[in-house]
C-alpha cells in the first residue's frame, strides 16, 4: 500500500474516478543502441492522454515479445526480468485501484510519479507534486544548504525546522477540518477558502494556547511555497488567492525589548558571588551583546577571533545578509575579550561550544539551549535586584540601539554597528526608555 505522502489530490468525486485505466509495458529499439530494448510503462485512463515512464530494465531487443509484454523464455535472465516487470506493474496497479476505490480524483501523470523520491534538487521534468511532497523537498534542501559566514560553514537547518513545524500544522489542519490527508492536496487546491479556513484554524489554536498560533509565519511560509511551486510550473500554483487574507499575512507591529539604562547599570554591578560560574558566563554574554552593538545571541555564540580587529569587530550576521561593525570603544567589551581569551573551543571567542558540537545542527541546538539559560539567569538577577522590567538576551540589542539614538548618535552610524538598516532599527528596536529626560528636553525646547 502506498503511503499517504504519495496520494493524488482531491476532495472531489466524479466520473473520472471510476473510468477505465490500464498499465502496460511497451518495448522499442533503444535509440542509443538498437540491439537493446527500451522499455516504458504506459499509463492510460479514459479522457486523459497516455503517459509513459522509462524503466531501468533492459535486454536484447530480439528477446522482447511485445504481444505478451515479456522477455521470451530461454533468453538471458528472462525469469528475473519478467518478474521485475510484473512487480513494477502490480505496484502501480495497486495504487491505482486504491485511489479509485477511495474516490480520489487522479490522472495518469500523477500515477506515474507516485513513487518518485526527491534526493537533491527538484527535477525539472516533474511538474505534478503534492503540497506535502514539495514541503519535504524544501526541508531536504535547507537541511543540506551550505552558507559561508565569517569563514565557517553554516547550514540553513533552522529554516528546515520551520518547514517541519509548518508541515505538522498543515497536516493537522487538513485532518481536523476536512478529514483528509495533506498528501491528497495539490497546489490547485490552495484557494481562498482553504486559506481563510487555515487562518481561522491557526487563530483558534493560538487563542486556546494563549499565543498567536504562528499565524503570520505559517501563512507566509505557505505563500512562499506556492510562489516556489508556481516558478516550477505546477498546475494551479500561485499567490493570487492570498489576497483574501488581507492584513492577516502581514507581520504585526513589533515592540522593542529595550530596557532602561538604569536596569542595565544594575545588572552590570550585581554581586557576582550570588551566581555560579556558568551563570556568570551567562551574564557576561548578555553584557558583551550590549557593549558590541546589540550583537544577536547566535552571533555572539559563533563569534571567532578572526572577526576581532584592533578597534572593532567585523562580522557577517548569521540570520541576515548583513555585516555589522561594532566599535570596541567600551572598555568593558575589551575586558570581556581578555577574560575569555583561550577558553573557547577552537577559534571561538566564548566557551559556548565544545568538541561534541561538530556540525551546524548541534551548534544550532546549543545556541537555543544557552539562550534559554542566559534568560533564566537574567530572570534570577532581576528577582534579586527587584527589577520589574522583563529582561532577556534579546533585550541587549534594543537597549543598545535605544540608548545610542537617545544620546544623539546618527541612526546610520548605529545601524552600521548593529548590522541593520536605519529603518529597521527605528521600526523594530528603538524604544524611548528615558521618558522623563525626553519630557525635560521637550519643555526646554518649547
Amino acid at each position: 500500500m502506498l503511503s499517504d505522502e504519495h496520494l493524488p489530490s482531491t476532495d472531489k468525486l466524479g466520473a473520472k474516478a471510476t473510468n477505465m485505466f490500464s498499465i502496460k509495458v511497451k518495448g522499442k529499439p533503444n535509440p542509443k543502441n538498437s540491439n537493446l530494448v527500451k522499455l516504458e510503462l504506459v499509463f492510460f485512463q479514459t479522457d486523459y492522454p497516455r503517459v509513459t515512464k522509462v524503466l531501468d530494465i533492459t535486454g536484447q531487443y530480439k528477446d522482447w515479445d511485445e504481444r505478451s509484454q515479456t522477455f521470451r523464455n530461454g533468453s538471458p535472465d528472462a525469469y528475473s526480468k519478467n518478474r521485475s516487470l510484473s512487480e513494477v506493474c502490480m505496484r502501480y496497479q495497486r495504487v491505482a485501484e486504491e485511489w479509485t476505490v477511495s474516490g480520489l480524483f487522479w490522472s495518469p501523470v500523477e500515477l506515474s510519479h507516485c513513487f518518485d523520491r526527491q534526493q537533491s534538487a527538484v527535477r525539472q521534468d516533474i511538474r505534478i507534486w503534492t503540497v506535502s511532497q514539495l514541503i519535504d523537498e524544501r526541508i531536504t534542501y535547507f537541511d543540506s544548504k551550505d552558507r559561508i559566514k565569517n569563514g565557517q560553514i553554516i547550514l540553513s537547518s533552522s529554516n528546515a525546522r520551520k518547514y517541519e513545524k509548518f508541515h505538522r500544522s498543515l497536516k493537522a489542519f487538513v485532518s481536523a477540518v476536512y478529514g483528509k490527508s495533506l498528501s491528497s492536496y495539490f497546489f490547485k487546491d490552495i484557494d481562498a477558502k482553504f486559506l481563510t479556513d487555515y487562518a481561522f484554524y491557526l487563530k483558534r489554536r493560538g487563542a486556546e494556547n494563549g499565543n498567536q498560533g504562528c499565524l503570520v509565519s505559517h501563512l507566509r511560509l505557505l505563500r512562499a511555497l506556492c510562489n516556489y511551486a508556481a516558478k516550477l510550473g505546477m498546475p494551479g500554483a500561485g499567490i493570487t488567492a492570498f489576497d483574501s487574507l488581507g492584513d492577516m499575512i502581514k507581520w504585526p507591529e513589533t515592540t522593542s525589548r529595550a530596557v532602561s539604562a538604569k536596569t542595565i547599570a544594575l545588572l552590570e554591578n550585581i554581586d557576582r558571588s550570588l551566581f555560579s560560574a556558568k551563570e556568570q558566563l551567562h551574564l557576561d554574554l548578555f553584557r558583551f551583546s550590549y557593549y558590541t552593538g546589540g550583537m544577536a545571541n547566535v552571533d555572539v555564540c559563533n563569534l571567532t577571533w578572526d572577526c576581532v580587529q584592533e578597534d572593532k569587530i567585523v562580522y557577517e550576521r548569521i540570520k541576515f545578509p548583513k555585516t555589522a561593525k561594532p566599535l570596541l570603544t567600551p572598555p568593558q567589551s575589551r575586558a570581556l575579550l581578555r577574560k575569555y581569551k583561550g577558553t573557547g573551543s577552537g577559534n571561538y571567542v566564548f566557551p559556548v561550544f565544545t568538541r561534541k558540537h561538530t556540525d551546524s545542527v548541534k551548534r544550532y541546538t546549543r545556541v537555543h539551549q544557552i539562550s534559554n539559560l542566559v534568560t533564566r539567569t537574567l530572570t534570577k538577577a532581576c528577582r534579586i535586584l527587584k527589577i520589574k522590567e522583563h529582561v532577556t538576551w534579546y533585550s541587549a540589542r534594543g537597549s543598545f540601539i535605544s540608548r545610542m539614538v537617545d544620546d544623539g548618535n546618527s541612526p546610520y552610524a548605529v545601524a552600521e554597528m548593529a548590522g541593520n538598516s536605519p529603518m529597521t532599527i527605528w521600526k523594530n528596536y528603538y524604544k524611548n526608555t528615558e521618558r522623563e529626560k525626553l519630557a525635560e528636553r521637550t519643555r526646554a525646547v518649547l
